[in-house]
């Protein structure tokens, strides 16, 4: 079978789950891609004829010129995905697969969410905030490095974040880092200089938006706690006491986010911002962000990339 869509993904992945569902009931070719199966599959690039064949229970799915896109959910080459200690082959085997999901390249004229140089870009966070503050975006003051000296600075509190998602595994538990709300006097050199950290500059009074880019389409929603901003990450309050409000950016702010995508070369983006006194300040955008949460019966983000997906735009 020839595939009109090609899904690189996860089979834990919900927001996939509930793309798939979507093109099933269109009626669209697709092959889901896991990185769980890769063993399970017979897969060969065919680079004369830039074709990608996978053989699975005895059917072949065949990505080719004419596949009018993929959705490259999640480009696990990038991440430190958690692993207990690993022997010579599984380390050679996850090394090799990685390199085989950065051959797809090679399907240019498919349409991409996203291609993975750009998410690999757009993940960089000191890069993605100059460019943000060149569109036009306040952005927090913000330091990297392992410099606890230098950290002094900031006469308040501050933010402390990882440069990149980390994913760590500690015996049966999987750990994942937040934005953390701390003094700066908690920071010195013997607890800073081993890795390098974010650390922003604390805005006061904030209350968090989330903006997440479709395309051409673009939806925000304000997260509060009882009708109240929430003071750290919000990801941190339990979920029952999280509300999300759908609301209108100012023009300017919904031309700022387009804009930000397009200088990345993203088809999408989910875009953290904060409101405070105000005013907008961009903290980060994530290219293969979580949209999952957010699907209800009136916003359905898996129809619009599905559309997107079968499109090919």
């Amino acid at each position: 079978m020839i595939v009109d869509v090609l899904i690189v993904s996860s089979i834990y992945d919900f927001s996939t789950d509930l793309v798939v569902q979507e093109l099933e009931n269109r009626g669209v070719k697709y092959f889901r891609l896991n990185k769980e199966d890769f063993t399970t599959y017979r897969s060969t690039i065919d680079i004369e004829n830039r074709l990608l064949e996978v053989t699975v229970n005895g059917q072949s799915y065949k990505i080719t010129s004419a596949t009018k896109s993929i959705y490259y959910r999640q480009p696990i080459f990038l991440r430190n995905t958690p692993s207990n200690s690993l022997t010579i082959d599984e380390q050679l085997s996850r090394s090799q697969w990685m390199a085989f999901l950065r051959s797809l390249v090679i399907f240019e004229k498919a349409a991409w969410m996203n291609r993975p140089e750009a998410t690999y870009l757009a993940e960089t966070k000191a890069y993605q905030l100059v460019v943000a503050k060149e569109i036009g975006f306040k952005i927090p003051v913000t330091l990297i490095g392992n410099d606890a000296d230098k950290f002094q600075q900031f006469k308040r509190q501050i933010i402390v974040k990882s440069l990149d998602t980390i994913l760590l595994r500690e015996s049966n538990d999987c750990l994942f880092t937040y934005s953390t709300l701390k003094e700066t006097s908690e920071l010195n050199d013997q607890n800073v200089f081993s890795a390098p950290l974010t650390v922003q500059e604390y805005v006061a009074e904030k209350t968090d938006i989330r903006v997440t880019v479709i395309g051409g389409k673009l939806l925000s929603v304000i997260i509060t706690s009882e009708g109240s901003g929430i003071d750290e990450d919000w990801r941190t309050v339990e979920r029952d006491l999280v509300e999300y409000t759908e609301i209108e950016l100012p023009k300017d702010i919904q031309n700022h986010c387009f804009e930000l995508l397009r200088r990345l070369g993203l088809n999408f983006g989910a875009i953290d911002l904060l409101l405070s006194n105000g005013e907008f300040s961009f903290v980060e955008i994530n290219p293969t962000g979580e949209w999952g949460w957010l699907v209800n019966s009136e916003r359905r983000f898996d129809v619009d990339i599905a559309s997107w997906l079968v499109a090919g735009e």
